[in-house]
């Protein structure tokens, strides 16, 4: 059985971690911020819909969210992480100008955690989850592109957006 205040503890830690406000957090789940409020209460708990789109948000497994732990050894991040290579020199330059120029619950949100690295003739970049590859390139590309072209002194660089998962492919 659940138990609804331990997963309350995990949601608002997760919050925390995510640096977002109740009403940050609602609008990237398409909730009302009452609702993150009774849930992190132990009044309620999210539906499973909107579990599996706060796992993809988070990188963490829907076990990860209600329990506090992961069932299956390891969440998927933690499997998939390229975390044991060296920084891209590339993308470490490329987020300090992306980080002036957004607010930090975003940055925190979307480019926390993302990995960079030129994989023949295009450049990567690696999310926790294909929600937030899939979220970067709709709604950061625009920037991320210029910004890696200035970096890189590339013009027309072909940039591809990937979950970690593609890391070892």
């Amino acid at each position: 059985m659940i138990d609804n205040g331990r997963a309350a503890r995990n949601i608002l830690n997760l919050r925390k971690e995510l640096s977002l406000t109740q009403t940050e957090l609602a609008s990237l789940l398409g909730v009302s911020h009452q609702a993150v409020s009774k849930w992190e209460q132990g009044d309620c708990l999210p539906d499973i819909a909107v579990l599996l789109k706060l796992g993809q948000v988070s990188g963490k497994s829907v076990e990860e969210l209600l329990l506090g732990e992961s069932i299956s050894g390891g969440s998927a991040s933690e499997r998939t992480s390229p975390s044991s290579e060296l920084p891209d020199k590339v993308w470490t330059e490329a987020l300090e100008r992306i980080q002036g120029r957004i607010s930090p619950p975003s940055f925190n949100t979307w480019f926390k955690g993302t990995k960079g690295r030129l994989v023949e003739e295009s450049y990567c970049i690696y999310s926790p989850s294909r929600f937030a590859a899939e979220w970067l390139y709709q709604r950061y590309s625009d920037l991320i592109v210029p910004i890696l072209e200035d970096v890189t002194g590339t013009s027309g660089l072909k940039v591809e957006f990937c979950s970690t998962g593609a890391w070892d492919q």
